[in-house]
């Protein structure tokens, strides 16, 4: 048995403490909380498991940010937190493959998947200008979209460290149970880059069974 999968961003401007007077984060939220609603609309359930990396500087003893920002999405999305996988952001391709062929074994779940493509997409980006972020932001893109494990799995964790690409280790745990379970198809794919970082809502779902 198979159940969606979701793509949001780690964007701090998703969560509360970051908003100011002008919430520019607004339409990103609500494009992320529907993709939640729909997805475990679709899979009957109410709960959701959250994939997140760890942050690449730990700054004090909060959670890391993607973990924030994926349980502050599934509540305003009015679903709870079913479980949590935090993997290193930089863990090798081989530990990101053992973690989801664990978490496939477990009873199918919606996937919440945090992760940011590269920040390193424009020369006011967080990590300036690399000419190689858009070919790298392009697989990711061009992988969710045709629901391919197999691509997500052949992401070069080096160049993606360079880039600053966070998202790529939750990606590839999430590829994993994609393999693991197979039939995902891409029903949604929302792609900006604001602030020279690439941000991805996906909702990959499978086939509809009849009953």
């Amino acid at each position: 048995m198979s159940s969606s999968v979701v793509v949001v961003p780690s964007a701090p401007l998703l969560l509360p403490e970051y908003t100011g007077r002008q919430d520019v984060g607004a339409d990103l939220r609500a494009r992320c909380v529907d993709a939640i609603r729909a997805a475990t609309d679709a899979d009957g359930t109410d709960r959701v498991v959250l994939v997140v990396a760890t942050d690449r500087e730990q700054r004090g003893t909060r959670p890391p940010l993607g973990q924030r920002v994926g349980r502050h999405l599934a509540g305003l999305a009015g679903v709870g937190v079913d479980g949590m996988v935090v993997v290193a952001w930089d863990a090798p391709t081989a530990e990101c493959r053992a973690l989801g062929r664990h978490l496939s074994a477990r009873p199918a779940a919606t996937l919440v998947v945090v992760a940011d493509g590269s920040a390193r997409r424009g020369e006011k980006a967080p990590g300036h200008l690399d000419e190689r972020a858009a070919a790298v932001d392009e697989s990711i893109v061009s992988a969710l979209r045709a629901a391919d494990a197999d691509a997500l799995l052949a992401l070069d964790p080096a160049v993606c460290a360079d880039l600053l690409a966070q998202g790529r280790a939750p990606l590839q745990v999430a590829a994993s149970v994609m393999a693991a379970r197979g039939g995902l198809t891409c029903e949604a794919l929302d792609v900006s880059d604001p602030y020279g970082v690439l941000y991805v809502v996906a909702r990959l779902t499978p086939p509809i069974t009849a009953p």
